[in-house]
């Protein structure tokens, strides 16, 4: 797969990237309505959705977006931002900086300046299946951008571990997990082993972003998912 590097620089100036909707209106017809089609596959790669450059001339950014539907009863739609659904659109390895994380080419970088929720909403609650005894918090009083969620996400799971916190991670393979992680992250760094395990030592192997849902219990949160490779 060809990536392309993205900018992670901070803007408060977000972009809105998503058009009102109908909520009875399907993915399908989404994309229909904004006018995109489907492209031919390319030989010997996996299929991804496109994310069409819009024109010079038109008033705002659209781009194709998944629906990400809230369970809880009266709760208005919610659109996530692309290059944060499932999907293959960006390589985020959560051990590494930011300045790392790259885009395919049909994914400007300015896409993550863009609103990470349709409506901006100023915090996000991300729990993680794989580590419940932490979760990600997102605040951006201005809204949030794709780039504030990308960046806290790593800078959560970039915490050093407390010798409690290692208690909380029970059954011991839990725990032999971090410790292998963190050797094979370490071994070649003094600065790194210096700083002893990580959270992110407990995701073992699975250090890719594979993107957010909403919560299955309906609470207005969304859980995290984590992928060897991309």
């Amino acid at each position: 797969m060809h990536y392309r590097m993205g900018s992670s620089s901070s803007s408060h100036s977000h972009k809105p990237w998503a058009a009102s909707h109908n909520a009875q209106l399907g993915p399908d017809h989404n994309n229909q309505a904004y006018g995109h089609s489907s492209p031919a596959p390319i030989p010997n790669t996996p299929y991804l959705h496109t994310v069409s450059l819009p024109h010079p001339n038109a008033p705002s950014h659209q781009y194709p977006v998944s629906y990400q539907h809230s369970s809880a009863p009266n709760s208005s739609l919610i659109v996530l931002h692309p290059l944060l659904s499932r999907g293959l659109n960006m390589m985020f390895n959560v051990t590494r900086d930011l300045a790392c994380v790259q885009l395919r080419p049909n994914c400007p970088p300015t896409m993550l300046r863009e609103f990470a929720i349709q409506p901006p909403v100023s915090r996000m609650t991300i729990t993680i299946s794989e580590l419940p005894a932490w979760t990600i918090e997102v605040v951006n009083p201005h809204g949030i951008s794709v780039n504030d969620v990308l960046h806290t996400i790593r800078e959560t799971l970039n915490r050093g571990v407390a010798s409690h916190e290692m208690q909380m991670h029970r059954p011991s393979y839990a725990v032999s997990t971090a410790m292998n992680s963190f050797r094979a992250r370490s071994c070649a760094d003094p600065r790194e082993h210096a700083q002893g395990v990580k959270r992110v030592d407990f995701l073992g192997p699975k250090v890719f972003f594979a993107g957010l849902t909403r919560a299955r219990d309906g609470s207005d949160s969304w859980e995290i998912y984590f992928s060897q490779s991309i």
